[in-house]
């Protein structure tokens, strides 16, 4: 089958080469062949129609994310598509079923295996290429603004990193639950395109942001911050909660350390947790899963909530799609489409 051939550690570039994802620091994606993956007890394989990008891949492929052990070495956490093989103890699905899929690894590939408690259906209204955009997305939406940040209807969340596909699908799911959003990003006119998904109150992700934040909320701050960016913005954003707030950090756009002023964060008696998806068990993704799709897929199907695609490009030119997602500006998810 045709593939995102994994990288080559041996001419991956350092950590120490600056960031990860500028121009010239990172090796280029190869589309090759490899052998078909097989079904195991509980799998299914899925004849993959399209595969979202995600930072993480960018990473995977510079040698610094690798997949956890027994995973799949091709890159791609996310995909759609239609059933082709299901294995031993697998009740549930059936040969044709169209399908999307939480994985570890191996989206970016003509065909998958992918644990049978990681798929969702894919609701016939959604294209393949939108299905390809959510998985990853919705999971971490939903991971990080419920099982982790414990979000409920009333709160009101902070948003950062927004315009991106994890961010803007999150600002969705958030209103969903009932909270009120405040959506920020870097560029403002990007972050524009929110209004048409219902999301009114925009702001730029630079060094006024804790005060416009208190301006919205009265001069409280918000309940939840969902971080994609952390880094050196994780001060700001820690600054922009109430007291006794909680920030959620599971992105690194701006950097992976952060100055803090602890005593702050005592006396107003903060509560910074980390999250990372891909490395939970099968168990607990199936969980996940479970509770995401029983919430979120009905909402898919009446058009409450709704993919945002970037761009969309064949799986022959891998290339340019991770030259795109590593330089950024773009609104939304990459999508890499197989045939």
């Amino acid at each position: 089958m045709k593939a995102v051939l994994p990288a080559d550690p041996a001419h991956a570039p350092s950590p120490d080469d600056g960031d990860i994802g500028g121009p010239g620091s990172r090796p280029v994606p190869v589309v090759g062949e490899l052998p078909d993956p097989v079904a195991r007890f509980g799998e299914v394989v899925v004849a993959v129609e399209a595969a979202g990008l995600n930072r993480a891949d960018l990473m995977q492929l510079a040698g610094h994310y690798p997949p956890p052990p027994g995973e799949s070495e091709v890159p791609g956490l996310e995909c759609a598509g239609q059933i082709a093989v299901v294995g031993e103890g697998v009740d549930r699905w059936k040969v044709g079923n169209r399908v999307m899929a939480l994985l570890a690894g191996g989206g970016q590939a003509m065909r998958v295996a992918v644990p049978a408690g990681q798929l969702l259906p894919l609701p016939e209204n959604l294209s393949f290429v939108e299905g390809g955009a959510l998985p990853e997305a919705g999971l971490t939406a939903w991971t990080n603004l419920v099982a982790e940040g414990g979000l409920v209807t009333g709160e009101v969340v902070l948003i950062t990193g927004a315009s991106g596909g994890v961010g803007s699908f999150s600002a969705q799911l958030a209103q969903e639950l009932g909270a009120r959003v405040i959506a920020a990003a870097r560029d403002l006119r990007r972050l524009e395109r929110l209004r048409e998904l219902g999301i009114a109150e925009l702001l730029a992700d630079d060094h006024e942001l804790p005060a416009r934040v208190r301006e919205l909320t009265g001069g409280r701050g918000v309940d939840l911050v969902f971080d994609l960016v952390g880094g050196r913005r994780l001060p700001a954003h820690l600054e922009a909660l109430k007291k006794g707030g909680r920030l959620v950090l599971m992105g690194m756009l701006a950097g992976r350390t952060a100055e803090l002023d602890l005593e702050a964060l005592l006396r107003r008696r903060l509560r910074i947790i980390g999250s990372v998806l891909r490395s939970r068990s099968r168990d607990e993704k199936a969980r996940l899963v479970a509770g995401f799709g029983a919430f979120a897929v009905p909402r898919l199907r009446a058009g409450r909530l709704r993919p945002v695609i970037d761009r969309v490009l064949p799986l022959d030119d891998a290339a340019l799609a991770y030259a795109a997602l590593a330089n950024g500006g773009g609104f939304g998810k990459i999508v890499l489409k197989m045939t």
